[in-house]
């Protein structure tokens, strides 16, 4: 079937081109970086996540592909906890305002970079960095620092905690065959560099110059855009784990 050249249809074998490795780059899309794209690819990411077999890479037991699967929910409901646990607390809704930003963030950086992900990847998007691991460090690095900051005790314990989970999440990634070690170690070093920076901005601009004003910015901003995640992405895992 001919298609004229302003149909997208005739850019869709580009998209679908094999990778060359792991650190060539895949075939861009003139609106790559239209920010109204970047939730349809998050929820395209989220979708293959490898609960269906086909997406499956041979060799690796379905109890790991389960685990990649839940680690989205799992996030989302420890997040939601630590808000909700203390609704007069100022930094648990920045923190999750601030991942929310960086899974936008994360997928801008990644359409200029441009890197296809490993061989055989479910995915044809580009990799470097990895999402899951960029923000899943970013909300680690973020609690270790607002604790730090509040002087909290058990520190060490909560840090293990946290830093282990990120590493669990980011070493399915690997895996799974979503991506390369290298992508999942570049998102990790800039997840925990942004997620430090984000608390600290917070803590020290923000809070510091109106504690009042801070509050009701962070609660409003953590609101809406949870309506917002709940409508797109939430909303599209729980069609799709139903389905599979």
């Amino acid at each position: 079937q001919r298609h004229s050249h302003g149909s997208p249809h005739c850019r869709q074998p580009l998209l679908n081109h094999p990778p060359r490795g792991g650190g060539s780059s895949i075939p861009q899309s003139s609106n790559r970086l239209d920010p109204l794209n970047f939730v349809g690819r998050a929820m395209k990411e989220n979708a293959a996540d490898g609960s269906s077999s086909r997406h499956r890479t041979p060799n690796v037991p379905a109890l790991v592909y389960t685990l990649n699967s839940s680690t989205k929910w799992v996030v989302a409901i420890a997040h939601t906890i630590a808000v909700w646990s203390r609704p007069r607390n100022f930094i648990a809704p920045y923190i999750v305002v601030g991942s929310i930003g960086a899974v936008y963030f994360t997928d801008a950086i990644k359409q200029v970079i441009n890197q296809s992900r490993p061989s055989g990847a479910p995915i044809a998007d580009p990799g470097m960095p990895s999402s899951h691991s960029l923000v899943t460090f970013f909300a680690a690095a973020a609690w270790i620092t607002a604790a730090a900051c509040n002087g909290r005790l058990g520190l060490d314990c909560v840090s293990l905690l946290l830093l282990g989970s990120a590493s669990t999440v980011a070493i399915l990634r690997v895996v799974c065959g979503y991506h390369s070690v290298a992508q999942v170690v570049v998102g990790a070093g800039l997840g925990s560099i942004l997620g430090k920076c984000w608390v600290w901005l917070g803590e020290t601009v923000l809070f510091a110059s109106n504690p009042h004003l801070a509050y009701w910015i962070s609660w409003s901003a953590y609101l809406s855009g949870s309506v917002f995640f709940i409508g797109t992405n939430i909303r599209h895992w729980v069609a799709k784990d139903a389905h599979h």
